[in-house]
């Protein structure tokens, strides 16, 4: 019987720290924390009562999907300029 806890424990511990390194669940608010800032400003301002998915990490910067109400959603790309200032581009589903 120990054994099989032992084994729970390491496997629930292995599933956190790798939640935590993809940013999954709530972990992705730490891990993209600027980005968060960046896309809610834009969200924000661009479509007022518009939600967006958790950012996932592409090759060249980041995703997200926008949610609007009885509205097509947003697939949102950001990535980021050398001197540091984020550059959206939006595509349609």
């Amino acid at each position: 019987m120990k054994k099989n806890k032992l084994f729970m424990a390491a496997a629930f511990a292995a599933a956190g720290a790798y939640a935590v390194i993809q940013g999954k669940g709530i972990f992705n608010k730490p891990r993209f924390r600027e980005q968060h800032d960046a896309i809610s400003r834009y969200v924000h301002t661009r479509y007022p009562h518009a939600t967006y998915s958790p950012i996932e990490a592409t090759q060249s910067g980041w995703a997200t999907i926008i949610k609007r109400i009885n509205k097509p959603k947003i697939l949102l790309y950001v990535t980021r300029s050398d001197d540091g200032v984020y550059i959206f581009h939006e595509t349609s589903e």
